[in-house]
């Protein structure tokens, strides 16, 4: 309804809308596709990989299955990325206990964590994405921190915060908008890093999806709070 020109700005805005989430789904399609088609034929690299036992020098050996297992560490970051968290329902969570058996995990694997957990009220949230959520800031802490790990949880009247605490060399704060950008990454110049660039991505657009805020700052002392 209105004038003619005011209906003209809003079709063409519309259009314009729909046309960049046509765009989005076709990338995240592409993305995913291809991500899943190379699962195949880096398993079958893997297990020549593992014959070659006695053939090649142990080091060399070595690098290679490192290297396959920093492209399937990639590979699961895109498929992250391409996953849509809307398709999971909500439940009731206990935000601690996630917590908790994300830092147990990353234990496991060998990260130095430790958790200092309160008593926060059930919310209401979707599970798989916000261990997916955790996850990746532990990941991220242990690649760039560093030392021992703190998960914290807190709450405050109505808001609950998980943070994930590191003491590595933090992050300035001019670049902190721009590492929440898919594809972007710390330390661009140096090798060696392996990963996509899509963790900090895909934890801000999960908060995004439960309606919260998602915050890098100095942590008191040095270091990176998440």
């Amino acid at each position: 309804t209105g004038p003619s020109e005011i209906r003209a700005v809003a079709h063409a805005f519309n259009r314009m809308k729909e046309s960049l989430k046509k765009e989005e789904r076709e990338r995240t399609t592409f993305l995913a596709g291809i991500s899943h088609d190379l699962r195949t034929p880096l398993a079958r690299l893997r297990l020549d990989v593992e014959m070659l036992e006695g053939r090649v020098d142990a080091a060399t050996q070595k690098g290679m299955v490192d290297d396959i297992e920093d492209m399937n560490a990639i590979i699961d970051q895109f498929i992250d990325y391409a996953r849509s968290e809307a398709t999971e329902a909500f439940a009731p969570v206990d935000a601690s206990s996630l917590a908790r058996d994300c830092a147990e995990r990353a234990a496991r694997d060998g990260v130095n964590v430790r958790c200092e957990l309160a008593d926060v009220p059930v919310l209401m949230l979707r599970p798989l994405a916000m261990q997916r959520l955790v996850g990746n800031l532990l990941q991220n802490a242990a690649k760039h921190g560093g030392g021992e790990i703190l998960v914290r949880t807190a709450t405050a009247g109505r808001e609950v915060t998980i943070s994930v605490l590191d003491r590595g060399p933090g992050i300035p704060p001019g670049e902190i908008e721009r590492l929440k950008e898919p594809f972007t990454r710390r330390d661009e110049a140096r090798s060696g890093r392996s990963g996509a660039g899509l963790g900090l991505a895909i934890v801000s657009r999960i908060a995004k999806a439960h309606g919260a805020s998602f915050d890098l700052a100095p942590r008191e002392g040095g270091g990176l709070e998440a």
